[in-house]
């Protein structure tokens, strides 16, 4: 298959945000929760984190073994899980009505309870609106490169 000049540009370079919405005001507005979303995880506020969580909030993970955070687990934890570099290489959006997808992929650097937590994460994020306002209903977290992660299932061991 062959593409025009202007559809072969855009192949080779994805846009870093794909937004995928009916209604433009929506995404922005999810958009901009996300980033209230990261800048606390990355000033490890947990009031303005909390604001941000569904009360059924949970960080889910299959890999490299299943675990599953509670909304009040991660709040506590979030006092020990220093970022140190968080960039966002990848992120897709898809809005519908009160319910949003956001896929990205991360390359983190961190320090979780003393234990490095870095390496390149690719996390879904399932956000609901409740009330008028997105909250973040669940984050599944998979490392596609990590290191070392210790071997108790217990522990958190993804953003």
């Amino acid at each position: 298959m062959e593409l025009e000049p202007d559809r072969l540009l855009e192949a080779e370079i994805p846009p870093p945000v794909t937004v995928v919405a009916a209604d433009d005001s929506a995404a922005e507005d999810l958009l901009r929760r996300a980033a209230l979303w990261d800048q606390a995880m990355g000033e490890r506020d947990e009031v303005a984190a909390a604001e941000l969580l569904a009360p059924e909030f949970a960080l889910e993970l299959v890999q490299p073994v299943r675990n599953i955070m509670t909304r009040e687990v991660w709040l506590e934890v979030l006092a020990d899980y220093v970022i140190h570099e968080w960039d966002v290489e990848e992120r897709i959006v898809d809005v519908d009505g009160d319910y949003a997808a956001m896929l990205q992929r991360v390359l983190m650097q961190a320090t979780v309870m003393g234990e490095d937590r870095s390496g390149t994460f690719v996390m879904s994020d399932l956000w609901r609106r409740i009330d008028g306002e997105w909250r973040l209903w669940r984050r599944h977290s998979t490392p596609l490169s990590t290191g070392q992660l210790g071997s108790s299932a217990s522990r958190p061991n993804g953003p």
